[in-house]
């Protein structure tokens, strides 16, 4: 059963990638939101989404939403189980934003679809995908994490094409409606510390609040 699931959720994957856009589908470029989840083994979860203002990255608004992850983990099929408490909480925010950060990776995924892209396509919107570590496929031989400075960017391919970049300690790939040039110069951009401030702030939320919730407070 659980190989036929896999290979089921494989097959929408794949189909799915084929509607993925990867051009700037935006006119303006002003807020930038992160959006991040807490969770226990248990799948009780609090989902987080910030929205900073790109120029000076001051917060413009913050949302939390507490809710249920029903689907188990799987490797690769991480947007199949959090990309629904993600577009949730999404949802709840008032601001306007013109790209969404996602913790987790766009193209670069073993079927090119990953929860950057799954959330995009989704919600037809321009979304971005960073993440601390490869998921797999052939082109993680490429991606080695040596040999280059700092703020140097390191493209990675894949079949010979270009599935995103490393930077700063972080995978930087396109998820829907945005080239991997305006990516990564969002990501440079919001980049204090080794997390992007959208994915930073958005990760403090929801770890900050998902321990005040499991307190009771």
């Amino acid at each position: 059963m659980c190989s036929n699931l896999s290979q089921l959720l494989t097959n929408v994957q794949y189909s799915l990638a084929d509607k993925v856009v990867e051009e700037d589908c935006f006119d303006k470029l002003e807020n930038v939101a992160g959006v991040d989840i807490s969770f226990t083994v248990d799948n009780e979860a609090v989902a987080a989404a910030v929205i900073l203002e790109l120029k000076s990255r001051e917060i413009i608004e913050k949302q939390t939403l507490k809710i249920e992850l029903f689907f188990p983990y799987m490797p690769g099929f991480l947007g199949v189980r959090e990309s629904d408490a993600m577009i949730s909480v999404v949802n709840t925010l008032e601001h306007d934003f013109d790209v969404l950060m996602v913790n987790g990776h766009g193209i670069m995924h073993p079927h090119g679809f990953g929860l950057a892209s799954h959330m995009g396509v989704l919600l037809d919107m321009p979304t971005m995908g960073v993440a601390k570590r490869l998921t797999g496929g052939r082109y993680i031989k490429e991606a080695t994490q040596r040999d280059h400075a700092h703020n140097e960017v390191q493209l990675i391919q894949h079949d010979n094409r270009v599935v995103g970049a490393f930077f700063r300690g972080k995978y930087v790939s396109v998820g829907h409606k945005i080239s991997l040039e305006t990516a990564l110069n969002i990501a440079m951009r919001t980049s204090i510390y080794k997390i992007p401030e959208p994915l930073r702030q958005a990760h403090i939320l929801a770890t900050e609040t998902f321990k005040h919730k499991l307190n009771g407070n």
